[in-house]
């Protein structure tokens, strides 16, 4: 299944009017403690679709559901305010409104998303023109997430079990710099102990 890239700091509104809309819903989102990830309006007519994808901008805390339906009710009551003003959406017939988090898989492409992932397995692939960087070779490597600075990150590298039933190693911590990460992304865990 081929996972959508994850907008950067500066392409994160994205269609017609987008950044207009941003300015009228990102207070609304600062306001309950979360940060405007992307936002994205698609399609024509009744098919159109506004996706506000949102996170909280520090921390490792998981956004709940009880948190998107609030933001949700607070943005449709926004946007039906916006609507009787000048708005992209005064032109629609109807939209849908999505709110939703960037899901467990999305690329990590800004330091602020690695920081969000602390402790937690990740799947990098190294540009092949990088320099190692105490990792072997290049290509991909799993590796636990211990420490994000600003030239990049810190992991402890997680060897395959050498055969069936045995726990995977985990090698010595070292750091990758942001600019030999070609790509990233949070490997789904269903139990893990440290």
């Amino acid at each position: 299944m081929a996972v959508p890239p994850r907008a950067t700091e500066n392409n994160r509104f994205k269609g017609s009017g987008a950044e207009q809309l941003a300015g009228l819903i990102e207070p609304t989102v600062t306001s309950h403690g979360l940060y405007l990830e992307e936002l994205t309006l698609t399609g024509k007519g009744e098919r159109t679709l506004l996706q506000v994808v949102i996170d909280y901008a520090e921390g490792t805390k998981q956004v709940g559901l009880d948190t998107l339906a609030g933001l949700s009710e607070a943005l449709s009551v926004v946007l039906d305010k916006a609507e009787a003003a000048a708005s992209p959406l005064i032109a629609l017939p109807a939209y849908e409104l999505e709110v939703s988090t960037p899901g467990a898989t999305r690329p990590l492409t800004e330091p602020r998303h690695f920081r969000r992932n602390i402790g937690r397995l990740l799947e990098i692939d190294l540009r092949a023109d990088a320099p190692a960087q105490g990792a072997k070779g290049k290509g991909a490597l799993t590796a636990r997430l211990k420490e994000v600075d600003a030239g990049g990150v810190v992991v402890e590298e997680i060897k395959p079990a050498p055969k069936k039933g045995m726990k995977p190693k985990a090698g010595p911590q070292k750091h990758i710099g942001f600019e030999s990460i070609a790509r990233a992304r949070v490997q789904v865990e269903f139990s893990h102990t440290d």
